[in-house]
């Protein structure tokens, strides 16, 4: 018998009454969740489990939240049929939202901008006519969906574009007209760190709104309230984003990461490459600017 599968001493397990235990082993954990020891192994390789408490090499110890996350994995396969992708961004934190926040979230899923009755259907596009149209190669346009900017649909045997990711390129080919091209530096890699942003704001926004109306109000309020802050936060993020750049840019230089002072913790870093960020401006460092320091 393998350590991970000793028993446990008396008050560690999960009772059949349902009594939380402090702790328990991996069959402990099998049977008190329903699910298998390699599904489990491989829900922890792939990031929607943590790790367990590991005293020793081949001791394993876990506790009762791994029961109610597998069990809110399951439910959000078998009941909203999400793919793991999708569910590691829910569970995958170290601190995941409750089921009821999650339901709180998911309720809001196609109650958000309704279409109006009789409104044309999204514009798409295959991938290669949106390529032709703005002038940037089909293959430039691969390399910008893999930054999470946009994504590519496979659809009968060919790549299509949806909106909004047809205007993103048609924006990104604006850029390129005014300057922004890949002789400089700014190739579809520096997109990433704007992707990268935004998928963190999107969470914290989420998990702040979630915290704040599980349980307060109604569907309909939720839903209503969401509408609101997506569309006022955009204009306030957008003026936010002008006024320190313009702030910047009258100091007279622009800001490192060393150069900051503080961090939000969980927001992406460069880890350290180099890379160039597009469309950001730059100012040379005037005798003005200094001494107004």
């Amino acid at each position: 018998m393998a350590m991970e599968d000793r028993v446990a001493s008396p008050g560690d397990l999960m009772t059949a009454g349902g009594v939380r235990a402090a702790r328990m082993k991996m069959k402990d954990l099998e049977r008190a969740a329903g699910v298998g020891r390699e599904t489990i192994r491989f829900y922890i390789r792939e990031g929607l489990l943590p790790e367990p408490h590991r005293p020793s090499r081949n001791v394993a110890w876990y506790d009762v939240s791994f029961v109610e996350r597998l069990a809110l994995i399951k439910e959000l396969q078998q009941k909203r049929f999400l793919p793991l992708h999708v569910i590691r961004s829910i569970v995958g934190a170290e601190t995941p939202p409750s089921r009821d926040e999650i339901r709180t979230l998911l309720e809001l899923d196609g109650k958000l901008f309704p279409a109006v009755a009789g409104a044309p259907e999204p514009a798409a596009d295959r991938l290669n006519d949106v390529a032709r149209r703005v002038g940037i190669p089909a293959r430039e346009i691969l390399e910008f969906a893999a930054t999470g900017m946009i994504e590519v649909v496979p659809r009968d045997g060919d790549q299509w574009l949806e909106e909004p990711a047809i205007r993103m390129v048609e924006l990104w080919a604006k850029l390129r007209e005014a300057g922004f091209d890949h002789h400089l530096g700014f190739g579809a890699a520096s997109f990433r760190v704007y992707a990268e942003f935004v998928r963190w704001l999107a969470r914290e926004e989420l998990r702040l709104f979630t915290q704040g109306v599980t349980g307060r109000v109604t569907p309909e309020v939720s839903a209503r309230m969401a509408e609101a802050g997506i569309n006022c936060m955009n204009q306030m993020v957008a003026l936010l984003r002008k006024a320190t750049l313009l702030r910047y840019i009258a100091e007279g230089n622009v800001p490192t990461e060393s150069a900051e002072t503080t961090h939000v913790a969980g927001a992406p870093r460069s880890g350290g490459r180099h890379v160039r960020r597009a469309p950001v401006p730059s100012a040379k460092r005037t005798p003005r600017s200094r001494s107004r320091r």
